[in-house]
């Protein structure tokens, strides 16, 4: 901004800064306690959980919906240049990213509650430690978001090829399950789901953790790794 323009111009931009990053922090919360909750409701069988996990996703969007119309303020009224037109994009992607993690929690909650609805199966401890893995991926990425870590962004990036690794694992286990015993495939299939939404989250933590580049350097991590079913 212009050392021109009026002094409380400059801080009700600074402000609005603040208050974009304050935003995104708690999205970030939110969106791993949504995460969290839905996995317990997944282990714990647990249907109360899991509809409170699906009724949760509302805050996420509407805390979104309010980060976007924030930028949209910002781009039009303060015209941010350079470093914070670069935070300020990264912030719109990162946000974008976190919604997409509630969503992903709250069709984690929905299939818990078909889950729930027959007996248990031995697949579902790997799908916990699945679980926890994307959710470390997920915190990682938020931290290094939230401190503009690249360092920390990077390893992010780097560990996504282990859930990866860990996603297909599980695949394998789950489909031997149906393999031996044709009844277990509706509990199966709601496992199998979990597990992609979990290697989705997995996406999108490095998604967050490129914007942490992005918002540092103006470029993004090259080459671009595959994701996801492109990369098996």
């Amino acid at each position: 901004m212009s050392e021109q323009l009026p002094r409380h111009i400059v801080t009700s931009y600074e402000n609005e800064l603040q208050r974009l990053d304050a935003l995104l922090a708690e999205m970030g919360g939110r969106a791993e306690q949504q995460l969290e909750q839905a996995t317990r409701a997944v282990l714990g069988r647990d249907d109360a959980l899991a509809r409170e996990t699906v009724a949760q996703d509302q805050v996420l969007d509407a805390l979104e919906h309010e980060v976007e119309s924030l930028i949209i303020r910002l781009l039009a009224l303060r015209h941010p240049m350079a470093i914070d037109l670069r935070h300020t994009l990264a912030a719109l992607k990162a946000a974008n990213a976190l919604e997409r993690v509630g969503d992903y929690a709250k069709n984690m909650a929905k299939r818990a509650l078909v889950l729930n609805a027959v007996p248990a199966i031995a697949a579902t401890a790997s799908v916990g430690r699945l679980s926890e893995l994307a959710r470390r991926q997920l915190a990682s990425a938020i931290e290094a978001f939230t401190r503009r870590d690249t360092a920390l962004a990077a390893e992010v990036w780097r560990r996504d090829q282990e859930l990866d690794d860990m996603h297909a694992g599980v695949t394998q286990e789950i489909f031997a399950f149906v393999a031996k015993d044709a009844s277990l495939i509706e509990a199966c299939t709601s496992l199998q789901f979990i597990a992609k939404n979990l290697e989705r989250v997995g996406d999108l933590a490095t998604n967050i953790a490129e914007m942490v580049q992005f918002d540092a350097t103006g470029t993004l991590v090259e080459p671009a790794r595959p994701r996801g079913g492109e990369a098996h």
